[in-house]
Order: structure tokens, then C-alpha cells, then sequence
């Protein structure tokens, strides 16, 4: 951990996401701002984009731009647990079990930013045939 000692009267500039702690030895003001990245987090699209409601669990990837390790995939209604890729993209599991039919909505946040919002489907399972099972001979 790095220790730096500020002036009376001077500025320190922190670049990135970092974890701060200030210690005042003398009852002095002084502000801080928190972390924003320059630029907000964009969906560019979903791999896969929908899935059958009831089909078994799989890993969804977010492409874009502007995610950080800190960048969490805001699935409906929750923020999940999220995965920053070496490829630059995110991840999350899925559980198409938890899921009806329906549109779900689907961003990015980095801190107090967040991406635009792209869509996920989950569709109805296809309807089984329901087919007369014989038991006997058929009769002609």
C-alpha cells in the first residue's frame, strides 16, 4: 500500500478505481469525489439473445464498450453476479427455470453509470405432440 502525504493547500489527483483512505491528523475540510469512469458502459449485444423458459442454466455474455472489472450486468430486476473477461466481455449465469415467457431487460452499471438497455427473450417451450399410444393390434 502506497503512502502519500498532501500538502497544506495542494491537490491529489487519483486516476482509475481505487480504494482510499484518508487519514486527518488536524480537523482540516476537504472534499472528495468518487471514481466515475469517462465514459459509460454500451451494450453492443448478448450471446445468446433469448432462450426457451425451462431449459436448462447457461452462461450469457455481454459485448461492448467501456466495461472495467468493476462493471455489473443488471439482469431484470437484479444486479448479478458478473465475470469481466479477458476478451473485454462480461458474463453472468442464467436460469431459464426462474423465467416465464417474457422480455427482460438487460444493462451495464460501472459505479453510477449505466449502458443502454438491449433485451432478452424467454420464449414458451414448443408444444409436445399429443399422440394416441396403441397398445393392442390395430384393428382394419
Amino acid at each position: 500500500m502506497a503512502i502519500h502525504h498532501i500538502e497544506a493547500g495542494k491537490e491529489m489527483r487519483i486516476v482509475g478505481p481505487a480504494k482510499v483512505q484518508i487519514v486527518a491528523a488536524f480537523e482540516e475540510h476537504f472534499s472528495i469525489q468518487d471514481f466515475v469512469p469517462e465514459n459509460p458502459p454500451q451494450v453492443t449485444s448478448l450471446s445468446p439473445d433469448t432462450a426457451v423458459s425451462g431449459d436448462p442454466d447457461f452462461t450469457l455474455y455481454v459485448s461492448g464498450e467501456n466495461f472495467t472489472a468493476q462493471s455489473v450486468i443488471h439482469f431484470g430486476l437484479n444486479d448479478e453476479p458478473t465475470t469481466h473477461n479477458a476478451d473485454g466481455t462480461l458474463s453472468t449465469g442464467v436460469k431459464p427455470s426462474l423465467f416465464a415467457p417474457a422480455e427482460v431487460d438487460v444493462c451495464v452499471r460501472t459505479g453510477p453509470l449505466e449502458s443502454n438497455i438491449v433485451t432478452f427473450t424467454f420464449t414458451a417451450p414448443a408444444a409436445g405432440r399429443q399422440g394416441t399410444r396403441r397398445t393392442g393390434p390395430m384393428k382394419g
